[in-house]
C-alpha cells in the first residue's frame, strides 16, 4: 500500500549551525612520483592558509593512477612519509588518494585506496577501491561484502563536532558495479549505514580530448549519478578529480589545464551542486559544510520549512 511521507510527524530539533571547512584538490596527476608530491604538499599549505579541516585529493594523487607506480615503490613510501609530517606539521585532516601496499592477513596486497589521516599525521582508516581495474592499476579489488570503513564515528549521536564522519569512494565505486556479483550497490549499503555526514569521492577518470564528441555523454552519465546518489542518500558529496591523463609527465607536451576532467569536482547535494570548480587545469576549492544534524535529519527539517511556506509535495512510498 502506498503511503505518504509527512516530514512534520518528525520530531527534530532546532539546533544552531556547526560548520566544518571541507576542502578538495583538483590538481595535476602523472606518473612522476616527485612531481606529485610536491602538487600534494603545496594542496595542504593552501588548505592550512584558508583554515580548511579536512583535504581530499584525486585517485592516485601520490602514486599515479597507472600501473607501473609498484616499480617505484620505495620512492612512493618515502614520498608519503614526507607527506604525513607535512599534515603532522600544518594540522590537516587529510583524505589522500593513492596507490599502496598493504600487509594483510593474506600476505601483502597492493591497493588502490584513499587513506585517511588526522590533524597528527596518523592514520584513521583505509578505503580501499572496490570495484577496480587490476590491469590498468595494478591493485587488488575490496571484496563488496567487506564491511565499509567509516571515519570519524567515534562520537555519540546527540554530541555533534567539527569532526564529520566521512566514508570514501573511489572513482567507480560511485557508478561502477562487478560483473557477475549479486550485491547492492555501495551507496545503497552507505545510505543504510545512517549518521554519515560527507561522501569522499575521489577519482581520476579517463580524459577526453576537449574536441572529443564522448565528453558529453559522460558528462550527463557522471552528472546523473552524482545528483541521483545526492538525492537518493541524503548525504553530500565532495568530488575531486585529477586535471590531468593518466600517463602524463610534468616534461610532456600536454598542458594541465588542456583537457576537461573526466567529471565535476566540488560539493554536491540534494539541491545540487554548492561550488563552481572550473573544469580545467588545478583548482583548490573548499565548502562549510553544516554538521550541525545528521545529513538526513537536515534534509527531513529542510521538507518541514517547506511544509510551512506550503511549497511541500509529499512523497510517495
Amino acid at each position: 500500500m502506498e503511503s505518504q511521507f509527512d516530514p512534520s510527524q518528525l520530531n527534530i530539533p532546532d539546533v544552531d549551525p556547526v560548520y566544518v571547512r571541507i576542502a578538495g584538490a583538483q590538481i595535476p596527476v602523472g606518473t612522476d612520483v616527485v612531481n606529485n608530491k610536491i602538487e600534494i604538499l603545496k594542496a595542504i599549505d593552501w588548505a592550512k592558509e584558508n583554515e580548511v579541516k579536512h583535504l581530499l585529493t584525486p585517485e592516485g594523487a601520490l602514486s599515479g593512477y597507472f600501473a607501473g607506480w609498484e616499480y617505484d615503490y620505495e620512492l612512493v613510501e618515502d614520498s608519503l612519509k614526507e607527506i604525513e609530517e607535512h599534515v603532522k606539521k600544518t594540522g590537516i585532516n587529510l583524505s589522500l588518494g593513492t596507490n599502496f601496499k598493504e600487509k594483510e592477513r593474506v600476505g601483502e596486497v597492493f591497493r588502490n585506496e584513499i587513506r585517511h589521516y588526522n590533524s597528527n599525521g596518523q592514520i584513521m582508516g583505509a578505503t580501499y577501491k572496490t570495484y577496480g581495474l587490476p590491469m590498468f592499476e595494478s591493485c587488488l579489488p575490496r571484496d563488496p561484502d567487506e564491511d565499509i570503513v567509516v571515519v570519524g564515528m567515534d562520537r555519540p549521536d546527540d554530541l555533534r563536532t567539527n569532526i564529520p564522519s566521512i566514508v570514501g569512494m573511489l572513482c567507480n565505486d560511485m557508478w561502477g558495479y562487478m560483473e557477475g556479483r549479486a550485491t547492492s550497490p555501495l551507496t545503497t549499503k552507505i545510505k543504510n549505514l545512517g549518521g554519515i555526514d560527507v561522501i569522499f569521492h575521489a577519482t581520476n577518470g579517463r580524459k577526453f580530448d576537449k574536441r572529443d564528441l564522448q565528453q558529453p555523454i559522460f558528462d550527463a552519465w557522471h552528472e546523473g549519478f552524482f545528483r541521483m546518489t545526492a538525492g537518493n542518500t541524503l548525504i553530500p558529496i565532495l568530488t575531486v578529480d585529477s586535471c590531468t591523463p593518466w600517463d602524463w609527465h610534468p616534461n610532456s607536451k600536454i598542458e594541465i589545464d588542456e583537457c576537461p576532467t573526466s567529471s565535476q569536482s566540488g560539493l554536491i547535494n540534494y539541491l545540487g551542486w554548492q561550488t563552481d570548480v572550473p573544469r580545467h587545469g588545478r583548482q583548490y576549492f573548499y565548502h562549510d559544510l553544516d554538521v550541525s544534524l545528521p545529513a538526513d535529519q537536515k534534509f527531513y527539517k529542510y521538507c518541514q520549512n517547506l511544509q510551512k511556506e506550503g511549497k511541500y509535495f509529499p512523497k510517495i512510498y
